[in-house]
């Protein structure tokens, strides 16, 4: 993960003193040691001079924080711990540091050498998946989704073990502040997520790390079923403006997709059959497409695939109805209450539109 700088804050919690002691086993390694860390979410960066191998930094921090050391290119991620800790390189490389002193690390350590066991074991399946998104994002797409359900399940499994084994860490904080936003919901659900951070104790709750799920708990309550949906209004394709509130009356299906999106695309045919099956009982579509950049290639998508529908551009409408991933289908009703969200799957909004209909 990278930090950004960003503008100095006023910290309710108190600093403490952090410092590294650091050494290559050659004495011949000279150059700058760079050290990046984040104080409650503001990003800092410290360099050192490498003077016959060795190099130090100490600062302060609030609680235990993911960090990096980076050299020529090459990065070690370590935990600081708030008190002194040493740091021992094999060689200039970076891999496998020792790090004592600091109990975070160790965990930290072991979620890594678990999640690099796994990594090994997929390397080839990964290389190739590389190759193949730079040759046709398209092709990517269609082997990821279904070829790499194995791995995101051993990772998921690792991370689970993990949390199991360690309720109280500042490590388990940070991995479910980030994987749970960065990640696929199905891996960390609502339900799921507000336990873990309901048995956390209260110095992680007020962490940094704690803020961030306490923020994406809020978030991931944001048009949910049963909730009144966003009104907006944005110009259709045509360039005529169009407003939800408009649709009162009408069940109304907004289909946040994009021109580049395999999944999306391939569900469009079982789509327009809803749409025909419908329409005149009351029932219409609006497409939500995240090409803001790309109106081309969305106005171009909409002709190919002959989606009869009303279309706009998102336009921030992926924040205002939590959008992260796509395709997401949001139903409303006839006074504009969210009443299901759905996502790749069809047999969910099948079922419920042939209960409103039929």
């Amino acid at each position: 993960m990278l930090f950004a700088c960003t503008s100095t804050r006023i910290f309710s919690q108190q600093l403490i003193p952090f410092s590294i002691s650091g050494k290559f086993n050659s004495d011949t390694v000279e150059g700058k040691m760079y050290l990046m860390y984040e104080i409650d979410g503001n990003g800092k960066m410290d360099s050192s001079f490498i003077k016959k191998g060795a190099f130090s930094f100490s600062g302060n921090i609030i609680h235990p924080e993911f960090a990096i050391l980076a050299f020529n290119n090459r990065r070690a991620d370590l935990f600081l711990s708030p008190k002194p800790m040493t740091a021992l390189f094999k060689n200039s490389q970076l891999k496998e540091p020792e790090i004592t002193s600091s109990q975070s690390d160790s965990e930290f350590r072991e979620i890594e050498k678990s999640l690099l066991k796994i990594n090994k074991r997929w390397q080839t399946v990964l290389d190739t998946l590389d190759v193949v998104s730079k040759r046709s994002l398209t092709s990517f797409q269609e082997l990821r989704d279904w070829v790499l359900l194995p791995y995101f399940e051993e990772c998921r499994e690792a991370y689970l073990d993990f949390f199991a084994r360690h309720r109280q860490s500042f490590v388990t904080a940070y991995y479910l502040s980030q994987n749970a936003i960065e990640m696929n919901q199905g891996v960390f659900p609502i339900d799921s997520l507000q336990a873990y951070y309901d048995r956390f104790a209260a110095p992680i709750k007020n962490s940094w790390y704690g803020k961030k799920i306490s923020e994406e708990l809020i978030r991931r309550r944001i048009a949910v079923p049963g909730t009144a949906a966003f009104d907006f209004t944005r110009a259709d394709k045509n360039g005529q403006k169009l407003s939800l509130s408009s649709f009162r009356g009408k069940y109304v299906l907004l289909d946040f997709w994009g021109s580049w999106c395999v999944p999306c695309r391939k569900g469009n045919p079982h789509l327009k059959e809803l749409y025909s099956r419908y329409k005149d009982k009351g029932f219409d579509i609006i497409g939500i497409a995240k090409d803001d950049h790309t109106k081309d290639a969305w106005l171009k998508a909409i002709r190919t695939d002959g989606l009869p529908w009303h279309h706009v551009l998102c336009d921030s409408l992926d924040v205002m109805y939590n959008i992260t991933s796509y395709p997401t289908k949001i139903l409303l009703d006839t006074k504009g209450t969210i009443i299901g969200r759905f996502g790749e799957e069809e047999a969910g909004l099948d079922k419920l539109l042939i209960s409103i209909f039929n």
